[in-house]
């Protein structure tokens, strides 16, 4: 049967295929995923750390400016990893699917090695996939950097981090536009990278300044996330105090973070931002996705 036509499980699936592995087995889990799709990724290694970046690109151009989709599938050793991150994961296995049989400046990447391999009440350093694969790769052609975190429980979608100076960012008001036309309530938030973090940041620090990470929380928990954030201090952080999480960020790294928090219409809503996402950036001639544009 022709893939474009087999009936797909529901994202959940992906989910609780996911959930309860290691890092490595679900690195296994997403090849099985794709293959059963009918796609087959590249892969970016290193041996040591050992990392293993599984890359589909749907780029056919070779100098086209690309827009990418990530998240990282590696897991806190003693978590589920329901949320953190197989729930970014299930998205983008999902949105391979929708893009397969098109000829479109995409390229999507699930990161390994995202969470802290070193670990303290006051900093905590990670982010090793990303920062492999941007030291490895020309930043160049790379228009904006879409990562998702936390994306399987709420209603409102949350964008961080986004200070102040940099609310005209090309990409943060792609994803505004999409997000106004699907009707999903948005938040944006500064979250210190001391607090939390994910892989937008790697890019960043290579210069693509149109990175940002998106997530989905509870519309009544957005006040909640906004009161804690508004209480913190640089000094609060060196010394080890965190502000309580609002769900479902609260569960995140601990053995509650399962399937069953999960929200088959929150995977549905953000696998629907980003294909509107992507049809405004290919419906547009001229689309304002250049790193050139809203520095900060």
């Amino acid at each position: 049967m022709d893939n474009r036509y087999q009936e797909v499980q529901p994202l959940k699936g992906y989910v609780k295929a996911l959930e309860s592995k290691d890092s490595r087995a679900r690195g296994e889990q997403i090849i099985t995923s794709l293959a059963e799709l009918g796609i087959e990724p590249t892969f970016q290694k290193c041996h040591w750390p050992r990392i293993r970046n599984i890359i589909v690109d749907f780029t056919t151009e070779p100098d086209a400016k690309q827009i990418l989709f990530t998240a990282h599938y590696d897991v806190v050793k003693g978590s589920p990893g329901a949320n953190d991150n197989a729930s970014g994961v299930a998205v983008l296995i999902r949105l391979c699917h929708e893009l397969m049989y098109r000829k479109i400046p995409v390229k999507i990447v699930f990161f390994d090695c995202e969470e802290a391999w070193f670990r303290t009440p006051v900093i905590r350093l990670g982010l090793l996939g990303s920062l492999f694969y941007v030291l490895k790769n020309n930043m160049r052609n790379i228009s904006a950097v879409f990562n998702l975190e936390f994306c399987g429980s709420g209603d409102s979608l949350g964008i961080w981090p986004i200070r102040n100076s940099q609310v005209e960012l090309p990409a943060l008001r792609r994803v505004k536009i999409a997000s106004l036309r699907l009707g999903i309530p948005f938040k944006t938030a500064h979250i210190p990278w001391l607090l939390l973090s994910s892989d937008h940041m790697s890019f960043r620090l290579k210069g693509v300044r149109n990175a940002l990470s998106l997530s989905m929380l509870p519309k009544d928990q957005v006040s909640v996330l906004e009161d804690s954030l508004s209480k913190l201090s640089f000094l609060k952080l060196l010394t080890g105090q965190r502000p309580v999480l609002p769900k479902p960020l609260d569960i995140i790294h601990s053995s509650a973070d399962n399937s069953d928090t999960i929200s088959e219409n929150s995977l549905r809503l953000m696998l629907s931002l980003l294909l509107e996402v992507i049809s405004g950036y290919v419906s547009t001639d001229n689309p304002s996705f250049s790193n050139d544009e809203g520095k900060s």
